[in-house]
């Protein structure tokens, strides 16, 4: 089952400069240039395309995390600020990178993998247009990337104090839960969107996709197993949060605000399915090249919107934690 229909709006979300800033207290990046030309950037920062592509050709500098998925080969590298953390996060069900950089080395150079903290420098290269992003070979999309890259592992005397709090979130994999979360929210305001691919069946039968039925979608929530069956069981919002007050009862409250307004958006959502708010149109669907029953939910709109700020506040939490 797949879902693109949101991808651009998603991809617009990661690259508004506009962002309303959720975590006081936490490191954040200035943009500053050293005495030898070199700019510091953030992953907050590198949210902005306006921002980035004024720096499009600059010595740049980013510190973070090399993760684990970064190709064997040392081609380039995924560079997160989470520790631990060993696949890159998309914004839910796009190829839309999020909180991810992709470094790329010299001519000639390979990257030899480490866990520890590290610092790059490189050259900034962005995206010509917002709406047309590089791709790498793993089919993943993004704005920006820093070439001729070369990194240095950082001390322990290098980092700010909010590495430590940082690392005992990241040690745990909580995040990775939220962003599990929001695929389950994201599922609730759009299911319409989502669709099962055409494939080939065992007789070598071309076999149709098509867009998701209510049915499908219920299917998809209700039965033990299925794809969004966490998501709408009692104490599912509440068993995320306890997991983040146990690292620290008061540090991640910002989150933990944010969590519940994703609950409240889904359970608004769950309800319109529920309900039957929804219409359905019979015609014939061009990438299936069939006619289907198309659904649309009769507040789909406006629940996206409100889907939208609250991705935009967790991606910006999440890029706030500076080293």
């Amino acid at each position: 089952m797949e879902n693109r229909s949101l991808c651009r709006v998603f991809a617009l979300l990661l690259t508004v400069a506009l962002l309303l800033p959720l975590l006081a207290g936490c490191g954040e990046g200035k943009g500053e240039s050293s005495a030898d030309g070199i700019t510091k950037l953030s992953f907050r920062e590198a949210s902005g395309y306006d921002y980035l592509k004024k720096l499009d050709g600059s010595k740049v500098s980013i510190r973070g995390y090399m993760a684990t998925s970064s190709p064997v080969d040392g081609s380039f590298m995924f560079l997160m600020n989470l520790p631990y953390q060993s696949c890159p996060f998309c914004v839910p069900n796009t190829s839309q990178l999020s909180n991810t950089m992709e470094i790329y080395p010299k001519e000639g150079d390979a990257f030899t993998y480490t866990a520890q903290a590290i610092e790059v420098v490189g050259t900034l290269e962005v995206a010509e247009k917002e709406d047309e992003p590089f791709t790498d070979s793993f089919g993943y999309e993004f704005n920006f990337k820093v070439v001729d890259g070369e990194y240095t592992v950082l001390q322990d005397s290098d980092l700010t104090g909010d590495v430590a709090l940082w690392q005992r979130i990241a040690s745990t994999d909580v995040v990775s839960e939220v962003y599990r979360m929001y695929d389950y929210v994201n599922f609730l305001v759009a299911w319409p969107t989502y669709y099962v691919n055409s494939f080939t069946d065992e007789n070598g039968q071309e076999v149709p996709g098509y867009y998701l039925y209510a049915a499908d979608a219920e299917n998809f929530l209700y039965n033990d197993g299925a794809q969004y069956n966490y998501g709408y069981k009692d104490g599912y919002f509440d068993d995320i949060i306890g997991k983040i007050e146990a690292v620290d009862p008061n540090a991640f409250s910002d989150l933990v605000a944010n969590i519940r307004k994703a609950q409240a958006l889904a359970e608004e959502a769950l309800a319109e399915l529920k309900n039957g708010n929804y219409t359905m149109e019979y015609k014939y669907v061009e990438m299936f090249g069939k006619e289907d029953y198309i659904y649309t939910l009769n507040r789909g709109e406006e629940l996206t919107a409100k889907l939208e700020p609250l991705y935009t506040e967790f991606s910006h939490w999440l890029g706030s934690w500076e080293m």
